[in-house]
């Protein structure tokens, strides 16, 4: 049996008997091999056994991870090899005594606990009742298909926790999810462009390309994919830019069974509410007359983003009409026909929440003909412009006047 020992003098700590389970090691509470050193990160790195040697990867730690004296990001250490955290060295030992269970608290603990919680609330079986002789054409005729299985993707550094959580999950959704994980950006694009994914998790405290900008790219070329960041170092800028790049959840990595089962129903509704009757998909181009008139005619409540490189507001549709807009400074049909002359940018329907007062009164049709006929009276406008400047003389002096009302000018009056 392999352990790690912790070595270096005046630090107490238990050596601890590893599995082909990842484990976390670090300063936080949480970590199954805590190491209360100011030196080591919080979360400061994760191992894994394989075979006779570990697996060690660094979950980018302040003071950095060593094996055998040489920074890593991801290395295998070997037995009699030194591993050191910070300050901390630790070594790979075999053994050949009876093994102590190295299974992570959160995987032992809150699964365990979910499961308890599931067979409490879980229906009785029913007794078995004795089958009539089967019909053959009958049995055959009407299979019973089984439910579509919702698609969701975590995306997170740390393998000990997407092994863990996604297992705890696996089991709250009593396998309604099929659930993919990744470790790094560029595999959750390549998951990505394979699988049509209902439900993205994010972590932000990703290396390399962080969960920010993956945030962004998934949020453009996936709209239907619901998109939540779930984070072990929560604050509210980091929530402020989740939500501006289309995060529809920020949450706070949970490390108890309460706060695991809250988070988890949080997302199951989230996935859930993607799957409604209608189509979701992504049109190429499209202009903003076109999705107000489809949501007015459908009579749907929502909010509509508008942006571009200078401009950002929103416009509030309630049941087909629209109440309320707002950009900058600007609300009601001012702000309405600003938003509507942007000739191009991106957009994003929102789930509908009252605004903060009613100040489009127009029905929609009278609005949208109103702001087009707007927009071709700016269009006639910058057209006579240009037409004035090109015909204007390159020297930029004013046209010469009329040489016979420059003469009657010119002559002296008679005042006689």
């Amino acid at each position: 049996m392999a352990r790690l020992v912790v070595i270096t003098k005046g630090l107490p700590a238990l050596p601890y008997d590893l599995n082909d389970k990842w484990i976390t090691i670090g300063r936080a509470d949480g970590n199954l091999l805590q190491i209360s050193d100011p030196s080591v990160s919080g979360r400061h790195c994760e191992v894994r056994l394989t075979g006779e040697e570990l697996i060690v990867r660094d979950l980018q730690s302040t003071n950095g991870t060593f094996v055998d004296g040489k920074n890593i990001i991801e290395a295998t250490l070997k037995p009699g090899q030194k591993l050191r955290l910070g300050d901390v060295e630790l070594r790979l030992e075999m053994s050949t005594s009876e093994p102590r269970p190295g299974t992570a608290f959160i995987t032992r603990s809150l699964v365990t606990t979910a499961a308890s919680a599931l067979q409490t609330t879980a229906p009785e079986p029913a007794k078995p009742v004795p089958a009539p002789a089967p019909l053959p054409v009958a049995a055959s005729a009407s299979p019973v298909e089984p439910e579509k299985k919702y698609q969701v993707l975590f995306v997170d550094d740390s393998m000990a926790f997407l092994e863990s959580f996604t297992e705890l999950c696996s089991l709250l959704s009593n396998d309604g999810w099929e659930i993919h994980c990744a470790p790094t950006a560029d595999r959750a694009l390549a998951i990505l462009q394979q699988t049509p994914i209902d439900l993205a998790v994010l972590d932000i405290g990703m290396p390399m390309l962080d969960g920010l900008q993956l945030l962004g790219i998934i949020s453009r070329r996936y709209p239907a994919t619901k998109l939540a960041v779930m984070t072990g170092r929560a604050s509210e800028a980091k929530r402020a830019d989740s939500l501006a790049s289309g995060a529809e959840l920020f949450i706070e990595k949970p490390v108890s069974p309460g706060g695991i089962k809250v988070v988890f129903n949080m997302l199951n509704d989230l996935v859930s509410w993607t799957h409604r009757e209608g189509f979701t998909g992504a049109l190429r181009q499209v202009n903003l007359h076109e999705v107000i008139q489809m949501e007015c005619i459908a009579r749907h409540s929502s909010i509509l983003e508008i942006r571009d490189q200078k401009v950002r507001g929103q416009i509030f549709i309630e049941v087909g009409t629209i109440i309320h807009a707002v950009t900058g400074t600007l609300v009601g049909d001012a702000a309405f026909n600003q938003l509507m002359s942007i000739p191009g940018g991106q957009f994003q329907l929102r789930s509908f929440t009252p605004p903060p007062q009613r100040t489009v009164h127009g029905g929609w049709e009278f609005l949208l003909l109103e702001a087009a006929r707007r927009s071709d009276e700016d269009t006639v406008l910058l057209s006579k412009k240009s037409v004035e400047v090109a015909a204007a003389p390159a020297s930029g002096h004013p046209p010469p006047v009329n040489d016979a009302k420059n003469s009657l000018l010119d002559a002296p009056q008679n005042l006689a």
